[in-house]
């Protein structure tokens, strides 16, 4: 089969000493508490203390985290954000009864435009979802600025995100989690930081956090002698927890790696004609959760699509990313006509995005590999 020959994955989890946390494991199972207790606070306490946020609420997912959200604000009407992102952004909106209106993306950093937001603004404009693209934050204080004078909640889809660092106009760096009405993580085997499975919701309002709390248990209140609001079933199993404290303990350590290994994939690649790298903003600093370089068929040897395909035969996994732009995907082809051609940054980084393999673990001489075929197909 293909994947019988796949010698270099595009990315893989990396877990940490398999003893330490089969010791938590055996204290989970033995206490007979084996989902939503003591390990995913004591995971929750470390996010909340690592990046300065006063509530963090883990759940199953980042689309659970997503669903719950726009669930717990009660929100009606449309919904903007860029169809340059993984589908879970518009899927959590449109499972609450939200329209999605798809708005542009800015060249090089490929996040969402707050000028295209701007002008998609309506009086049934009910939020906003910028997205954190492979890593990078999308323009806090732009989207701050843009909350405050339309009173509009912004929730970030912020799944690549954990970790990621902005500084603010006063100078002051701050760690992606503590903007908008919330932020939500993914904790999933291709996250930088992973649960094996999870999510993550951050926020600084308390109410929101408590309601929270409740919706990824059905909705029961405290007591659970009642149901007080329309919630999941979201809850964690320790396990999970346990493995997502664990990981995230090595948080800047696993960044540094990826950002030594993305350093070479840059210097290696630099020069070759119609190839591109995300620009990531003086203001920013990314994760890395993804390397996705840009080609551009029309300077480049050969499309994205044929660089893909060369790869693939080499042995080499890499991902067409984000790829189709959502509303090109069959599940919103009622939007396809409405947007075709409207979106020209959106479609023009998902005709060209190729993420290339990456993770912590990685050895640099697999980059090598990576880059030495590279230069062959392209050069």
């Amino acid at each position: 089969t293909e994947t019988d020959f796949l010698m270099i994955p595009i990315t893989q989890p990396t877990l940490h000493d398999f003893e330490a946390v089969m010791d938590e494991f055996r204290q989970a199972w033995e206490s007979r508490q084996v989902t939503t207790s003591v390990f995913t606070r004591r995971f929750e306490e470390a996010v909340e203390e690592k990046l300065g946020v006063p509530h963090a609420v883990m759940v199953q997912s980042c689309t659970a985290g997503l669903m719950l959200v726009l669930r717990a604000l009660d929100l009606k009407g449309k919904v903007i954000l860029p169809a340059f992102t993984w589908t879970a952004t518009a899927h959590a909106a449109v499972w609450n009864g939200l329209t999605p209106v798809f708005a542009d993306i800015v060249p090089g950093t490929y996040t969402l435009d707050p000028r295209a937001v701007e002008e998609a603004l309506t009086p049934d404009t009910a939020a906003v979802m910028p997205v954190n693209v492979f890593g990078c934050p999308p323009d806090y204080e732009a989207f701050t600025r843009l909350a405050d004078k339309h009173g509009l909640p912004v929730i970030y889809d912020s799944a690549q995100g954990l970790g990621s660092r902005y500084q603010t106009a006063d100078g002051a760096w701050h760690w992606a989690g503590g903007f908008g009405a919330a932020e939500v993580f993914s904790l999933s085997p291709t996250k930088v930081v992973s649960a094996m499975e999870g999510g993550l919701i951050t926020t600084r309002d308390p109410e929101l956090a408590a309601k929270l709390r409740q919706m990824r248990d059905y909705g029961k209140t405290p007591d659970g002698g009642d149901i007080a609001w329309l919630g999941l079933s979201a809850r964690v199993p320790e396990i999970n927890a346990i493995v997502a404290r664990h990981n995230f303990a090595r948080l800047e350590e696993l960044i540094a790696r990826r950002l030594e290994l993305v350093h070479l994939y840059r210097e290696a690649l630099q020069g070759l004609p119609g190839l591109n790298f995300q620009v990531i903003p003086p203001n920013c600093r990314s994760t890395y959760n993804y390397c996705t370089v840009f080609i551009d068929s029309s300077l480049a040897r050969r499309s994205r699509d044929e660089v893909y395909e060369h790869l693939q035969a080499r042995g080499i996994q890499a991902k067409k990313y984000f790829y189709p732009a959502l509303h090109l995907q069959e599940v919103y082809r009622h939007f396809r006509e409405t947007y075709r051609g409207r979106l020209p940054v959106t479609e023009r980084a998902a005709a060209q995005g190729l993420a290339l393999p990456l993770f912590s673990h990685m050895e640099l001489g697999t980059v090598d590999q990576v880059c030495d075929a590279l230069r062959e197909i392209l050069g």
